[in-house]
């Protein structure tokens, strides 16, 4: 069994047991998590940090993730995106709780990291801020570097190396500066991006309305696709479908990395119950709506999607196929926006972990993850996401645990 079939099994069971847990608090009342969640929001350090936190998930993954997990599970691997985006909620719910449960300075990330680790103990820690430093290389740098230079390749003929170098240049202001530098870029960027791309998707969306019963049938057909040898088990491809839904649903919101709690540290909030709305909030933006749209946008705009060799090849001609070419323009500025705002965001978490963890490496990371945006256009999507799959699985059993092992006072600490 491949290591990436543990994620829809690892998070299916978490999920589940959590909604056990906690009385399927946010599905059966969903007014009050509502209200619980706009009152919180009006604290502008709140509202940072999710952004922030946002900032981290919102990106390629969206959109570069939910288009490869079409092209290899099909359309059935919609459906489990959705799933996966419910059991995601209540865990990141639950991560993020526990991260303000602790005595926390105000400070940042840099003081948020010591209580996020210590959750893991004395051994685990140090290897989870590893896998952390792992994950901003590969999908923090390589894999939005991949993206961006991709549709800059498609739509304006650029050179990879050329992408890459003006991706790096851009990246110095961010190397020299500090948090609130990319609070303060963040906060502009990711709103701006986000309307942009939701009001492009809906465009496209509605021009194809008429397709859209077809559509949600062969989602339906594709995830629960059975062969009569198998007496009516599952088949291959649907179990292919299941991983790829989950796989690009954590691989977009990070539910169970425990990575995104790193963002709303800096949140002044100290409820845990009202934090954990945040982290919850996050993977509802990100995974229920963003991947939601992207994969409508291609299911109702492209026909052969095995024509495409690659993710953004794919979701480029999803846009460009119903708005015309003038959109594949606005889509390459989105895609920039997205990625440098993530590259950004993960080279804060990044350069932190080592900082507190391997000091002496300091003055190698950056220079590596430069390296890594620099070889990003030469590197396979299918070994980036092998990649980046795996080292979330390990990042998943590990903070999976401490969930489990915390969830008595989870529930002590929600107050719904």
């Amino acid at each position: 069994m491949q290591i990436s079939f543990l994620i829809p099994i690892m998070v299916t069971f978490v999920g589940v047991f959590l909604l056990f847990r906690l009385k399927f608090f946010f599905i059966l009342h969903p007014i009050r998590t509502i209200k619980s969640f706009l009152e919180a929001a009006r604290e502008r350090s709140a509202r940072r940090a999710l952004i922030l936190a946002l900032a981290g998930t919102l990106g390629v993954g969206n959109i570069f993730g939910v288009a490869a997990g079409i092209m290899i599970g099909g359309e059935g691997s919609v459906f489990w995106l959705f799933i996966s985006s419910i059991f995601s909620m209540v865990i990141k719910y639950s991560e993020t709780l526990l991260v303000f449960d602790a005595p926390m300075e105000k400070g940042g990330i840099a003081s948020a990291l010591p209580t996020i680790f210590t959750r893991y103990g004395r051994f685990l820690s140090p290897v989870c801020a590893a896998l952390t430093v792992a994950l901003a290389l590969f999908m923090g740098s390589a894999m939005q570097g991949a993206a961006l230079i991709d549709v800059a390749s498609e739509n304006l003929g650029i050179k990879k190396l050329a992408v890459a170098l003006f991706l790096i240049i851009l990246l110095f202001p961010v190397i020299k500066g500090n948090g609130e530098k990319i609070e303060s870029l963040t906060e502009i960027i990711i709103p701006l991006t986000t309307i942009i791309y939701i009001l492009m998707s809906f465009c496209v969306i509605c021009l194809n309305f008429y397709k859209i019963p077809s559509v949600v049938l062969r989602i339906f057909s594709s995830a629960f696709r059975a062969e009569a040898a198998l007496g009516g088990a599952l088949s291959s491809l649907s179990l292919i479908a299941i991983k790829e839904g989950f796989a690009r649903g954590i691989l977009s919101n990070e539910a169970g990395a425990g990575t995104s709690a790193l963002g709303h540290s800096r949140s002044r909030e100290r409820e845990p119950s009202v934090a954990g709305l945040f982290g919850m909030c996050e993977v509802f933006f990100d995974t229920t709506v963003l991947c939601m749209l992207t994969a409508f946008v291609i299911l109702l705009s492209v026909d052969d999607i095995g024509a495409f060799s690659t993710p953004m090849s794919l979701v480029n001609a999803a846009f460009v196929g119903t708005l015309g070419e003038f959109s594949g323009y606005i889509l390459l500025a989105l895609i920039f926006a997205f990625a440098y705002s993530t590259i950004i965001c993960w080279y804060s978490y990044g350069e932190e972990c080592v900082a507190l963890y391997f000091h002496s490496l300091v003055p190698l990371f950056a220079p590596i993850f430069c390296l890594f945006i620099l070889l990003s256009g030469y590197i396979s999507s299918a070994f980036l996401l092998s990649a980046t799959d795996l080292i979330l699985v390990c990042m998943s059993i590990i903070t999976l645990s401490a969930i489990l092992k915390k969830s008595n006072r989870i529930v002590e600490l929600s107050e719904f």
